[in-house]
């Protein structure tokens, strides 16, 4: 009889050993078909229930994209019980087709994957998208472009400026001012009404001969219709670097190295009489010591002067700080120097100023 007890007692073990919860699932994927952008989100309900022996519990559910958003139940759901997992997929500023995953882990180390998928339609117009009016029904994404980090050595860098016809004829775009660092071709040549365009500008790293932070303008027209251009200013940036990455261990080693007496500079405080300082820039390198620019973005208020601009090896030069509070219209304020020279080890060199009015 204790022998049978037992039988009873390891059965009954093993029954609750093997018992497991399972999730079945009405549907695993959902086709939204076209949606607006316009509405913003798009959610879809998947239903599921235990079908298992065992409560069971969703560990996590983890999307393939960050667009997509899953909510699911945090507690244990029993045998026979049911519940859902919503899936939003956040359709503002995706304006096209597209299909996301989510997949479930639960506690019996079971995953499931649910899947959707649909078409979103864009509900911006092009006064949305092409926000800057130029005038003559020209506009534009923006008016400015940034070419970033450019080497004269290296290849030409082009960006892409778009345009957009809102008026009801076809458009030709010329342009003036157009420095011979920039090249500009315009993609068509006349914009057919209520399309887009563009216009191609690269930047000729060969042509450049300045260093540093580097800013030109040009001006966009529409052909015969140049009196009724407005805001058409085009700003053109770039931070052109000296390229010393072809240079051997021997190379740098002879080179010349700059040393700045005073990376800081105070003014004080003054109400009209000028203000003088000066720095010392010597090379200590086994080279002559070239500085391309001292770059100033505050001329009128800080006036630079250097001596020299070539630094034999052992010597040095002077840079004279002049502070002009007449033209301090700030108050109290910061402001920077950056030195540019030739040394391969410390190319930029960076005098921060403070003054008070």
């Amino acid at each position: 009889m204790k022998r049978l007890f037992s039988l009873i007692c390891i059965l009954l073990s093993v029954e609750v050993l093997l018992a497991s919860g399972q999730l079945t699932f009405t549907k695993t994927s959902h086709d939204f078909g076209t949606i607006s952008e316009k509405d913003g989100d798009a959610t879809v309900t998947f239903e599921f229930k235990n079908t298992g022996d065992a409560p069971i519990l969703i560990l996590r559910a983890a999307s393939s994209c960050g667009c997509t958003v899953p909510e699911y139940p945090k507690k244990p759901i029993r045998p026979g019980e049911s519940g859902e997992i919503k899936v939003t997929y956040h359709a503002k500023g995706r304006p096209g087709p597209f299909q996301k995953s989510v997949q479930i882990v639960d506690n019996t180390d079971s995953k499931t994957q649910v899947t959707i998928r649909g078409n979103v339609v864009s509900s911006t117009t092009p006064e949305d998208t092409y926000t800057n009016e130029m005038g003559a029904g020209l506009r534009s994404k923006t008016r400015s472009m940034n070419f970033f980090d450019v080497y004269p050595n290296r290849s030409n860098r082009t960006r892409t400026l778009q345009f957009y016809n809102e008026s009801e004829e076809p458009i030709q775009l010329t342009f003036r001012g157009v420095s011979g660092n920039l090249y500009l071709e315009a993609h068509p040549q006349i914009i057919p009404p209520k399309q887009e365009g563009k216009v191609l500008i690269t930047f000729l790293t060969s042509k450049s001969k300045d260093w540093g932070i580097h800013n030109e303008e040009f001006e966009v027209f529409v052909k015969g219709k140049e009196s009724q251009m407005k805001n058409n200013v085009v700003s053109v940036s770039a931070d052109i670097w000296e390229d010393f990455s072809k240079l051997s261990k021997k190379d740098r080693a002879q080179a010349g190295e700059i040393e700045v007496s005073d990376s800081n500079l105070d003014f004080g405080q003054s109400a009209t009489e000028n203000v003088v300082r000066e720095i010392t820039i010597r090379n200590t390198g086994k080279s002559k010591l070239t500085i391309r620019k001292v770059a100033n973005d505050m001329p009128k208020v800080f006036r630079v002067r250097l001596a020299n601009s070539v630094i034999k090896p052992g010597q040095s030069t002077t840079l004279t700080v002049t502070y002009n509070p007449a033209e301090n219209k700030l108050g109290r304020l910061t402001h920077h120097l950056m030195i540019i020279s030739n040394d391969p080890g410390n190319s930029r060199v960076i005098v921060n100023m403070s003054a008070d009015k």
